[in-house]
This record gives C-alpha cells, structure tokens and sequence, in this order.
C-alpha cells in the first residue's frame, strides 16, 4: 500500500524512508552496501515515527538496570530514629550478621505491622530499610529458617533481655499480662485458662514489660494458659533479674501466699486496690481522705496515707468529679430499676470516686497515684518496676 503524500512530506532526517507497519508510519534511517556489481539499500533502525503530520523522534533505547528507584521512607525512618539502639543491644549477644536481620525484621514489622515472612523481602526492597541496612537476606524459606534457629537458643534471648532489663537502672518498668487465644495442636502452651473455658478456646498467657512514658517494649515470655498468675510472675521476675520495683495487682486477684512471698524479697514492693467491702477502709478511714494532691496536675485530687497496725501502709484517693459521675449514674439506674434503697446509698456515697491502695512500703501518695488508673478502673495486673 502506497504510503500517504502528506507522511511522505512530512520533514524527517535525511538517508530515512517511511515504511507503514499497521497503521503507524514508521521513519527508518537507511544506507548501503554494495553486493557484487549491485548497490543494496540496508534499514539501519527506527528512529521516529510520523505522528500528526510531524516526524517525532525515538531515543536511542540503553540498557535498562532493575533497580528500584522510589521507596517508601516515612514509617521505616521514623521507626529507625526510636530504635536504633537496639541494632547495638542484639549486636552485644548474637553475630552482627543475625542482629542486623534481626533487627531488619523488627523494623519491618515494627513499620508496616505484622507482616509475613513472605512479605518481608518486598518490604524490604521497597522501603528504605533496604538503605539503611543494605544486604539482609530476607528470603522466605531463609527467614523461617533463621528465626526457628533463633527461638531454639533459649539461653540467648533471655541475656539479651537481661541486658534490656538492666539498661532502664532507675527508670520505670511496667510489666503487663493478657491471655491470647492459641489453639496449637503441637504447641504446649494451649491450655484452657480460667476464663478461656466459657468461650471453648484455649489460651497462652503472655507476660511482657515496658516503659510506661515511651510505651517501649523491654521483655515478654509467654506461659501455659491454665499457669497460675502468680507463679508466673514469680518466673519472670526471677527469669530477668527484676530485684527492685513495685507491682500492682488487680482488686480481683488477693492472694496472701504471694503478698507474702513479695514481702520476703526486700527490694520488691506491690500495690494491691482494696474491694469496696474491705474491713480496712472504714476501720481505717479511708473513705475519708482530706490532704490535697497539690503537685498533680489535677488539682481536684484527694488522698490519705496510713500506716497500718502490721507495719503495712494504706494509700486512698478520691476523684470528686469522677465521685459525682458515679453517683448521679447510681441513682439514675437505681430510679430506673425502682430499687432506690437510702440506707445502702448512705453506705456507699463514701465510696464513690475512691479507690484504696495496700502497701508493705512507705512511698511517696504521688507515685502512688501515678500508678492508679484515671478510670476508676485497673488492669488484670501489672508491675511497676524501679530497678
């Protein structure tokens, strides 16, 4: 098919001719060879096209590199600048090799959430991760590999751990409980806790500390599910070496056998919330504290500190704004119900915005307080460590 006269004049480089290929008109630059007595035309390459009556160029196509040249910087970097000290701390107890991946793979995990084994090396390649730290095998078959031999040296993890634990001298430690759902069929920790058998799902107990101001994870290990709370806590205190501190329990969770082994360890302390019906809060007028929290920011907190019979201390402290919440809500719902009854409402005004706090040492209410939570409320456990 002859080739339009307008593509034909359309200005191009000299020595080309146009050729059609589909319905692009292609410009190709030409020269020759002579073949015997014969001069033969020879097409070099394209080197444009004609485009709207216009002859348009192509570049000269180099040899393109798989490189990655956009990557994502924001969470990696921000991640990096929290916790970089930690290449340092695993430097001190395994290979550099293994602390670098280790840490590769907890800055990714840390960055995008918990992603799998098999997401890790695009993370990685994709993110600046792979700059700061370059050349960290994260291959699947190689990251499972790595991190079963890593769990098998026990020994190893619970030094690295001790080296944490003894980095935060005279800071605060709060270590922390949960049960999680874990259902292994090989695993010897799914045991079916206290709670776990209403909800036909076994559980592992997960023990774990960290700062309470940069919310900063510093230890874990998990137990059996069906593990009683105390001797748990006692392993891990023993475990990482936790020889000076204070522990805080729920109200629900009175236990003398371990209140008493505490009291045998002379750096260890607790805190225990009393229940509402404790004899020691109207034997000892707790439930009627009057010396003002001037140094909290609140200004509106009360507190009372005695010093019990047996040696022990008793720390109160009333919230009235959260006191009158829970009261008008108390006599909303009793109205509601019609079950409005003035005799146990006088027993429990006193107790409303309060909570009372048991104690074998002599701390400053303040710090107490700072242990309390703003809810009225406390967690299953936990444990508040000044080492």
């Amino acid at each position: 098919m002859a080739i339009p006269k307008d593509i034909l004049a359309a200005q191009r480089p000299s020595s080309t001719v146009v050729k059609q290929r589909g319905t692009r008109f292609v410009v190709v630059k030409r020269t020759s060879k002579r073949v015997g007595n014969r001069v033969v035309p020879v097409d070099i390459g394209t080197v444009g096209e004609i485009i709207d009556g216009r002859f348009v160029e192509r570049k000269p196509e180099a040899p393109r590199k798989k490189t990655i040249d956009i990557k994502d910087y924001g969470e990696v970097a921000l991640c990096n600048k929290h916790g970089k000290d930690l290449l340092d701390e695993l430097a001190r107890v395994w290979d550099l090799n293994d602390a670098k991946r280790l840490y590769t793979i907890a800055l990714l995990r840390a960055a995008y959430g918990d992603i799998k084994n098999r997401e890790l090396l695009l993370q990685y390649a994709t993110s600046f991760a792979s700059e700061i730290i370059p050349g960290v095998h994260l291959s699947e078959d190689a990251v499972s590999a790595f991190l079963q031999e890593i769990g098998q040296a026990y020994s190893m993890i619970c030094e690295f751990m001790r080296n944490r634990i003894e980095a935060f001298v005279g800071k605060n430690i709060v270590v922390d409980g949960m049960l999680k759902n874990y259902n292994s069929q090989d695993g010897y920790m799914s045991e079916f806790s206290r709670k776990a058998r209403t909800k036909g799902s076994k559980d592992l107990s997960l023990l774990y500390a960290f700062n309470p101001e940069t919310k900063e994870p510093i230890a874990a290990k998990p137990y059996p599910g069906n593990m009683l709370d105390q001797t748990s806590i006692n392993n891990f205190i023993v475990e990482y070496k936790i020889v000076n501190g204070m522990m805080i329990f729920d109200k629900g969770f009175y236990n003398e056998d371990l209140f008493e082994r505490i009291d045998k360890m002379e750096g260890l302390s607790y805190l225990i919330p009393l229940k509402q019906n404790s004899a020691f809060i109207k034997n000892y007028g707790m439930d009627n504290p009057t010396e003002h929290l001037k140094r909290y920011t609140d200004a509106t907190i009360l507190y009372k500190k005695v010093r019990m019979s047996n040696g022990k201390y008793l720390y109160a402290f009333r919230d009235p704004k959260m006191a009158y919440e829970q009261e008008v809500a108390y006599v909303q719902q009793a109205q509601k119900k019609e079950t409005f009854d003035s005799e146990k409402y006088i027993g429990k005004k006193s107790l409303f915005g309060l909570i009372v706090f048991k104690s074998k040492k002599n701390h400053d209410p303040l710090t107490v307080y700072w242990h309390t939570p703003k809810d009225g409320r406390l967690r299953r456990y936990s444990i508040s460590t000044r080492i």
